[in-house]
């Protein structure tokens, strides 16, 4: 019996410009990811487990189930969210489908994983720098964790360009551009999709393993959020916070996300407070003064989440100074 796993992402699916509409992004993935059970059922492949991975994990219509096809329906299965796929059974190869762009790339929907990460890289001691990576590769490594191998990326231009890039062997589709043209319609595209599926089957699939043996690091937007998480056991080095491995990285992306938010409720009661002192310490200043002042160009860059000590400080000691001189 052949097991693949699907991990699944919404951001490279075709036909999503935009996620405004979750009802009408849910029927398209939906019916994306019923075309990859199609074609792998047409090719022999026996049992299916498909991982909807985008944000909440509840997009996917649970009817890719029913899926028989003239096959058992217990063999498709669907779960939510990464940390439900269970490794204890034996998956002979993964496909990664919908896939994105990183954070910083000429993607459609672009990202890595949450708005608060800057970038995130492995470190290849081998080429004596850091390499960026996104959520295609680390997912490849995390996947390589357990000997599974990922023999076909599909999605958007940057997720093919970055799932080539570390193993220029394993099957990729691109599907979806920052600057497509809109002549291809859809079906010409699931076409593609489909003989990209029966092509990946007939790789060697264990030349598409990846291997996760080396650190990486994450730099975020805030640059006190490095601080912040080290104070509560993060390994930091330098500006980045520091994991061991992907599978380390992906082992502990939701207490990460978590600790991210109650980090974002702190600063905000940080910098509420810091406003109040600020609005008593101005008290003698005029309005049109303050606003014009250095200190009003400051405050009015950030927000009360994305205000951090280095501009408080800045802040405070330019008050003090033109208190001072008013005084």
């Amino acid at each position: 019996m052949t097991h693949v796993l699907i991990i699944a992402d919404i951001e490279g699916i075709i036909g999503i410009k935009d996620l405004s509409n979750e009802e009408e992004s849910a029927e398209i993935y939906t019916q994306e990811i019923e075309l990859y059970i199609k074609a792998l059922l047409e090719n022999g492949v026996d049992k299916i487990t498909v991982c909807d991975a985008h944000n909440r994990g509840n997009m996917i219509n649970s009817r890719i189930t029913k899926y028989s096809n003239g096959n058992d329906l217990s063999n498709i299965r669907l779960v939510a969210q990464t940390p439900s796929v269970c490794f204890n059974e034996k998956y002979d190869f993964a496909i990664m489908v919908g896939y994105h762009g990183m954070e910083g790339s000429s993607g459609i929907l672009a990202h890595t994983f949450r708005y608060e990460f800057k970038r995130i890289s492995v470190v290849d001691k081998k080429m004596g720098y850091n390499i960026p990576i996104g959520e295609v590769e680390i997912k490849t490594r995390w996947l390589g964790s357990h000997d599974i191998p990922v023999i076909l990326v599909t999605g958007d231009r940057e997720a093919v360009y970055e799932a080539n890039c570390f193993n220029p062997y394993r099957q990729t589709c691109c599907c979806v551009s920052y600057f497509d043209d809109g002549v291809v319609g859809v079906d010409a595209l699931y076409e593609k999709l489909a003989h990209n599926v029966k092509a990946a089957l007939n790789l060697d699939w264990q030349l598409c393993l990846s291997h996760d043996d080396s650190e990486i690091e994450v730099e975020f937007y805030h640059p006190d959020t490095v601080d912040a998480l080290s104070k509560i056991g993060y390994n930091k080095r330098e500006d980045k916070v520091v994991f061991n491995s992907c599978a380390d990285f992906m082992g502990s992306i939701f207490n990460l996300s978590e600790q991210l938010y109650q980090v974002d409720l702190e600063n905000q009661e940080i910098n509420i407070a810091f406003l109040k002192e600020i609005r008593k310490l101005a008290g003698s200043l005029g309005k049109e003064e303050f606003a014009n002042s250095e200190a009003g160009a400051l405050l009015g860059n950030g927000n009360l989440v994305t205000l951090d000590k280095a501009t408080r400080d800045k802040v405070m000691m330019v008050i003090k100074s033109m208190v001072a001189n008013v005084s």
